[in-house]
């Protein structure tokens, strides 16, 4: 009898051991499950940790480290050029003037790209002012780069070199409040980005992201065929879906709202790719990969590389 207990016994602790190890891998990856994962990196502004960002140095920087995606911004000059910044104005915090004086921040907005043409545009150096954020970044005389020589800075990068082809993550930065003032409407912007990746003949390379709901509903319904990516800053999966009225292929959050297991679930439910960003610090990094998130887009893609 007393045999027979012990054995009872050993057998519970070893089954609630075994649980507990269980509960224990669902919430916590191995480094070997995680370095088995498909993630896609995206280099976030091209090498942004590392070079100043969206500039062509900075995209063949991720292309060297072997991003996956280069992630960048566009917006629209006066001679309705397409030009990769993240603003349609030159931010005070990096860019300098063709003189080479820096900018203040209040005058910052009287640059307003969409009011100066290309060639104007191109004498801006972007690249020899610290930026403050990025203390690492390799400090280099450049500019706001034509997306078109973008395109055929890489591609043709890529041929020389024999690399594997990257894809093109095109964020259309658009707002309501800047309609008319510091950008085309909708429909006129996002028809001269589409004619350009046509001319370019890259549209099966590329997805096209976007907070403006007005931008993606447009593309949603006059390019079908393009994949579209969903920036969301606010929490509420279901109430964001409904704002934006379909469902797109990519659902973009800032990782900060992938919270728990439950949100991401709610959001591959609805067969979209999950690719959170910005993505920077270690323990994020580990964390939306335990979560196995689709991609990553980050400022430091030999971070997240390293890790898978």
């Amino acid at each position: 009898m007393k045999i027979t207990k012990l054995l009872l016994c050993l057998f519970l602790i070893s089954s609630l051991s075994c649980k507990n190890k269980n509960e224990t891998n669902k919430n916590e990856r191995s480094k070997d499950e995680i370095s088995q994962l498909d993630v896609e990196v995206q280099g976030h502004r091209g090498d942004r940790g590392n070079f100043p960002e969206n500039s062509i140095p900075a995209f063949l920087s991720a292309v060297k480290k072997g991003a996956d995606v280069l992630e960048l911004d566009v917006v629209v000059s006066k001679d309705k050029k397409i030009v990769v910044s993240h603003e349609p104005i030159m931010l005070a915090l990096y860019m300098l003037t063709p003189e080479g004086d820096s900018i203040a921040k209040e005058d910052e907005k009287d640059y307003n790209l969409y009011k100066m043409d290309y060639d104007s545009i191109k004498k801006f150096d972007s690249g020899s002012r610290k930026n403050r954020l990025f203390p690492d970044q390799k400090l280099q005389k450049t500019y706001k780069p034509l997306l078109s020589e973008v395109i055929d800075t890489v591609e043709n990068y890529i041929k020389v070199n024999n690399l594997d082809e990257v894809k093109y993550n095109i964020e259309i930065k658009s707002s309501k409040k800047n309609y008319g003032i510091y950008q085309p409407n909708p429909n006129e912007f996002v028809d001269l980005v589409m004619n350009l990746l046509e001319e370019k003949n890259i549209k099966n390379k590329v997805n096209i992201q976007s907070f403006d709901v007005n931008v993606l509903k447009i593309l949603n319904e006059k390019y079908p065929d393009v994949e579209l990516a969903y920036l969301v800053s606010k929490e509420g999966v279901d109430k964001n879906l409904k704002k934006l009225g379909f469902t797109p292929d990519i659902y973009s959050p800032s990782h900060k709202l992938l919270k728990s297991n439950l949100v991401v679930d709610s959001i591959k439910e609805q067969n979209m790719e999950l690719i959170p960003w910005t993505v920077n610090e270690e323990k994020d990094i580990k964390r939306m990969l335990e979560l196995e998130v689709d991609g990553i887009i980050t400022d430091y893609p030999e971070r997240v590389l390293n890790k898978i």
